[in-house]
This record gives structure tokens, C-alpha cells and sequence, in this order.
């Protein structure tokens, strides 16, 4: 059962993510690799939610690791990052590292307590 509803959510969140690309990408006019970068922060968000609110067993196989596991993607933003290194923006690979992972985290803890203030009221 774990297994399908993996792949169910993954299936899901790798969709959302080819079609948020796919949409970013048709809009974006500069080399810095928006659409990646906003897709890890939203699943930090996400995930950040889920674990606020406890979610746990096959809920959490189905919406954390299905879902948010397959929009994220950090094999994709190590790519990116490489690409824009070997393209010599190092300057640019290194403020996209480094915000991706930041806000990332900054995204991620404000979706846990936002939950978490929200569930005390």
C-alpha cells in the first residue's frame, strides 16, 4: 500500500513540477534558473506544513515523500548550479546555492510554525 500511494504522490508532484517549469520557463527572460529554484522553495513550504501538522504513516509517505519528494528536485539544482559555473557565472551559481538552500529553510520553518501557531488557536 506504501508503494502506491508513493508512487500516486509522486506521479502527482512530478507533474506539477514539468508543468510549473514549463510555465516559469515560457516567461523567464535571465539565466538564473527561476523555475527551480521557486519549485524547491514551495516544497520546503509544503513539506514544512505537512511535518507542522503532525502528518505521519501513509498520509505522510503520500503527501512528504510522494508529492513533495517528486516536485522537488535537487538533482536538477545541482545541474543548474554546474551549468552556471561552467557558463562562468560563479558569482551567480554561488547567490543561487545559497538562496535556494536559505530560503529554502527560512520557507520551510515558517510553514512548521505557521502550522504549529495555527493548530494552538
Amino acid at each position: 500500500m506504501n508503494v502506491i500511494l508513493l508512487a500516486a504522490g509522486g506521479a502527482i508532484g512530478a507533474a506539477a513540477r514539468h508543468h510549473f517549469g514549463a510555465f516559469v520557463l515560457k516567461r523567464e527572460k535571465h539565466t538564473f534558473p527561476l523555475g527551480i529554484f521557486t519549485v524547491n522553495i514551495i516544497g520546503a513550504f509544503l513539506l514544512g506544513i505537512i511535518c507542522g501538522a503532525g502528518i505521519s504513516g501513509i498520509a505522510y509517505v503520500f503527501l512528504g515523500d510522494g508529492i513533495c519528494g517528486a516536485f522537488t528536485t535537487f538533482s536538477t539544482f545541482m545541474v543548474e548550479s554546474v551549468n552556471l559555473i561552467n557558463g562562468k557565472a560563479v558569482r551567480k551559481a554561488a547567490f543561487y546555492v545559497i538562496t535556494t538552500v536559505f530560503t529554502g529553510l527560512i520557507l520551510f520553518l515558517l510553514g512548521f510554525y505557521l502550522v504549529k501557531l495555527t493548530l494552538m488557536i
